[in-house]
């Protein structure tokens, strides 16, 4: 992927958190960096498995704390473990979709898959990804890429 494509699931995250947050400070993206080794992992992932031109996944990871409050703006009365996994995926299907309509029709997006921090090795993530971390409420969250294009190996 190219720094204008990456660009794009920068610009969907900040606009969604901006969304949510209206009359509070803006999220912050740090600075990104390639991974090449375990996964950044937090209290919660969502990861939805990218299959077209590109194959890999994209998944946001984020803290209880911010999960809690996400559910709190959207209304959600009761707030538990189910809760806090819906709104994870929640996360990685807007994020994911909406993508979806920046790359075109050969673009296919998986159902999210919501996991919690001990089940991580549940998932099979690639051995390389592009962290880009950002902070929201003074909390740093992780949208992470982990793409290649189909015709690489």
């Amino acid at each position: 992927m190219n720094a204008e494509q990456l660009k794009i699931f920068q610009n969907i995250t900040l606009a969604y958190f901006s969304k949510v947050a209206t009359e509070e400070k803006k999220p912050v993206l740090q600075e990104a960096y390639l991974k090449f080794d375990a996964p950044v992992l937090l209290d919660y992932t969502s990861v939805v498995f990218i299959s077209g031109n590109y194959e890999g996944c994209l998944y946001l990871t984020t803290t209880t704390g911010v999960l809690e409050e996400l559910l709190a703006r959207h209304g959600e009365g009761e707030i538990n473990e189910k809760t806090r996994l819906d709104m994870c995926r929640e996360l990685s299907n807007v994020l994911a979709g909406n993508a979806s309509l920046a790359f075109g029709a050969d673009w296919t997006i998986s159902v999210p898959q919501s996991i919690t921090a001990d089940q991580i090795s549940t998932l099979q993530l690639p051995p390389s990804t592009f962290i880009m971390p950002f902070l929201w409420k003074e909390i740093e969250s992780y949208l992470v890429v982990g793409l290649k294009s189909k015709g690489r190996g």
